[in-house]
C-alpha cells in the first residue's frame, strides 16, 4: 500500500519544492530559536569549513558564558542544541578542516564542567553528549595529525582535570593519534605527576594518573607494567585481583592468574547476612557486584589450569547462592548434551523457591523465561516489593503478552507502593500502570484468588481517594490515550 500523500516524509516534502519549503522554514525559524540556529549553521556550512567553524565558535562562547540553570523541563531542548554543535563539528567541519575541528572539539569538551554545573542531568543525557564528543575527538585528531607532543600535553591536562568522568576513556581513544612519540611523552608526564602526588599523599588526581598509565600499558600489551601500577594494598581486593587475573589469562599465563586471584579472594560475608534483608541487597547484588567479577575470572583460571571439576562446582554453587545467570550459562555450556537440559530444569525449580522473590524474578527476566516469571509471581504475589520499579516494570512488559494476570500483579504492587508511601513524584508512572492494568483486564479470563480490576480500582479509591494528584494524572493519561 502506497504511503499517504499527507504523510510527513522525505518524498512528500521534497514534492513541495525548494521555494515552498524555504518559506515554511523561515516561518518556523521566526518562532523557534533552535530551528533558526540550525538553519544558520547549515547556511554557514555552504560557505565551507572556516565559515561554519566561526559560527560554532560563537555558539560555544555563548554556552560558556551562560549562567541560568537548565531544569528538567528545558533539558531535552538543551541536549538537542548541545548535540547539534557536537555533530556539526564532527560531520561538517572535520572532513574539510580537521585542524579547526580538533580545536573546536577541545573547546566543546571544555564546556563539560560549566554546563554540568548548571543542568539537571539526572537522566545522564547531557553527560552522554560529552562522552560522544570524546569519542569524536580521537577520530578528528587522527585526521588532523597535530604535533604529537603538543597533543600529549593537551591530553595530560584533560586527564588531570577530569572531575566529571568525561575523559575516562580518553587515553585508549587518543593512542592512535599520539603515536609512539606522543605516547612516550604522555607516559613520562603521567609518571612524574604520579610520583609528585605520592609525595603529597594520595588523591583522585593520583588515581587518574595511575589509571591513565594503566590504559597505556593495556594499549601496549604490557601486562607487567599494568600489574606494577596496582598498589600492593589493593592487590588483595577482589576487583583488582580480577582485573589482573583477566589480563594474565588473556596472555596465556594461567598459573600466575590463579595465584593473583587466590591472593584477592573475597571475604565470606554473604553467609552471615540475615536472610530477611535479601531484597534490600537486590540492587547491590545485581548492579555492580565486584565479587562476581572475581568469581568469573577465578573459575576461568581453574579451567585454564586443568581444574574443571572444581570450576563447575563453584559455578553451580554461585548459581544456587545468588541465582547468577552468568555462572549458570557457563555451567550449562560445559555439560554434555541432554545433561544440560536436566540441569536447566533443576535450576529453574531452585529459582522458583529461592529465598528472595526479587532475585528470583530478576533471574527469570534475565534468562529469559516468561512462563517461569509468571509462575513465580502468581505463587508468591504477597512477596512483591513494589518499590523495586526498576525490576518490576521491565518484568511486567516482558510477560504481559502471554501472562497478563502476572503482569497486572506486578503493576498493582508498584501502584500500591506509590500511593501507600504518598510518593508524589511517581504518581505519573503509577497512573500509567493503572491504565495498563485496565488494558490487560479484558485479556484475563479468570482472576482466581486475586481481585478483579474493578475491585482493585474500587479499593484504591476508598483508601486513596483524597490523593488528587494521582487521580488527576489518571484522568490526564486517560484523555491522552483516547486522542
Amino acid at each position: 500500500m502506497a504511503a499517504s500523500k499527507k504523510t510527513v516524509g522525505l518524498d512528500n516534502l521534497a514534492a513541495l519544492g525548494a521555494e515552498r519549503l524555504a518559506a515554511i522554514l523561515v516561518d518556523l525559524a521566526d518562532g523557534d530559536a533552535e530551528v533558526k540556529r540550525r538553519l544558520r549553521l547549515e547556511l554557514a556550512a555552504q560557505q565551507g569549513g572556516d565559515s561554519i567553524a566561526a559560527e560554532i565558535g560563537k555558539r560555544l562562547t555563548a554556552l560558556r558564558s551562560a549562567r541560568s540553570f537548565v531544569d528538567w523541563q528545558k533539558r531535552r531542548d538543551f541536549v538537542r542544541d548541545l548535540d547539534l554543535q557536537r555533530a556539526m563539528i564532527a560531520d561538517r567541519v572535520a572532513p574539510s578542516r580537521p585542524d579547526l575541528a580538533l580545536d573546536l572539539m577541545w573547546r566543546f569538551l571544555d564546556l563539560a564542567e560549566p554546563v554540568l554545573n548548571r543542568v539537571d542531568d539526572s537522566s545522564g543525557s547531557v553527560g552522554d553528549v560529552f562522552h560522544l564528543a570524546c569519542e569524536d575527538l580521537g577520530a578528528i585528531a587522527a585526521k588532523a595529525r597535530p604535533d604529537p607532543l603538543g597533543l600529549a600535553d593537551r591530553v595530560f591536562t584533560a586527564l588531570l582535570a577530569n572531575e566529571y568522568g568525561i575523559y575516562d576513556r580518553l587515553v585508549p581513544i587518543m593512542l592512535p593519534a599520539l603515536g609512539d612519540a606522543g605516547t612516550a611523552h604522555l607516559k613520562s608526564r603521567l609518571a612524574q605527576a604520579l610520583a609528585d602526588r605520592k609525595a603529597g599523599g594520595r588523591d583522585w588526581r593520583a588515581d587518574a594518573a595511575r589509571r591513565a598509565l594503566q590504559d597505556i600499558a593495556d594499549g601496549q600489551g604490557d601486562i607487567d607494567a599494568f600489574v606494577a601500577l596496582v598498589p600492593a594494598a589493593e592487590r588483595s581486593r577482589p576487583h583488582a585481583g580480577a582485573e589482573i587475573g583477566r589480563r594474565l589469562l588473556a596472555a596465556g599465563r594461567a598459573a600466575e592468574a590463579l595465584a593473583a586471584l587466590e591472593a584477592s579472594r573475597p571475604k565470606q560475608q554473604r553467609a552471615a547476612r540475615a536472610r530477611d534483608d535479601e531484597d534490600l541487597q537486590f540492587a547491590a547484588d545485581n548492579y555492580g557486584n565486584s565479587d562476581s567479577g572475581w568469581e568469573e575470572a577465578y573459575t576461568e583460571a581453574l579451567d585454564a589450569t586443568g581444574q574443571s571439576e572444581q570450576a563447575q562446582r563453584l559455578r553451580w554453587a554461585a548459581f544456587e547462592d545468588r541465582l547468577s545467570t552468568t555462572q549458570l550459562h557457563a555451567h550449562l555450556k560445559r555439560l554434555p548434551d541432554f545433561e544440560d537440559v536436566e540441569a536447566e530444569d533443576r535450576a529453574k525449580r531452585h529459582a522458583l523457591g529461592f529465598r528472595s522473590f526479587s532475585h528470583a524474578l530478576h533471574f527469570f527476566q534475565e534468562w529469559p523465561d516468561q512462563a517461569g516469571a509468571a509462575q513465580l509471581v502468581l505463587a508468591r504475589a504477597p512477596e512483591i516489593d513494589g518499590n523495586l520499579y526498576f525490576l518490576l516494570d521491565p518484568a511486567a512488559r516482558l510477560i504481559e503478552g502471554r501472562h497478563p494476570l502476572a503482569a497486572t500483579l506486578l503493576r498493582r504492587a508498584m501502584i500500591e507502593d506509590t500511593l501507600n508511601g504518598a510518593k508524589s513524584t511517581r504518581y505519573k508512572h503509577a497512573a500509567r500502570h493503572l491504565l495498563e492494568c485496565a488494558s490487560l483486564a479484558p485479556c484475563i479470563q479468570d482472576f482466581g484468588a486475586f481481585e478483579t480490576h474493578d475491585a482493585f480500582v474500587g479499593r484504591l479509591r476508598a483508601r486513596h481517594g483524597r490523593k488528587s494528584g494521582f487521580w488527576g494524572q489518571v484522568s490526564e493519561a486517560s484523555r491522552s490515550g483516547r486522542r
